[in-house]
């Protein structure tokens, strides 16, 4: 009897995850629209798929505002290494002073 290699499950994800990204404020109205669907594993993935997406319109807002997963502040996660999973729900934030 002969044995042959035993096949491993590949555990490898064929894509990223899918998130739920949602718009506030100034950057919901220069891009239209409240909320999208975004493939990311991480933050930084998912700013650079936005700026490719929406290019100057988003680049030029998206340094001002606080970036939230799942109510976190990715400030006190890993910042833009933030990981991401399937689900997530991402949104950005500007922050509001005054008196």
């Amino acid at each position: 009897m002969s044995r042959g290699k035993e096949s491993m499950p590949d555990t490898r994800r064929p894509y990223p995850r899918l998130v739920t990204v949602k718009f506030t404020s100034r950057l919901r109205f220069d891009l239209g629209r409240d909320q999208e669907h975004v493939r990311a594993d991480s933050i930084a993935e998912l700013l650079a798929e936005l700026e490719h997406r929406h290019g100057d319109s988003f680049r030029h807002w998206s340094e001002h505002y606080k970036i939230f997963v799942n109510g976190s502040s990715i400030a006190t996660l890993h910042g833009s290494n933030t990981k991401l999973a399937d689900g997530d729900e991402v949104v950005f934030l500007l922050p509001v002073a005054g008196g």
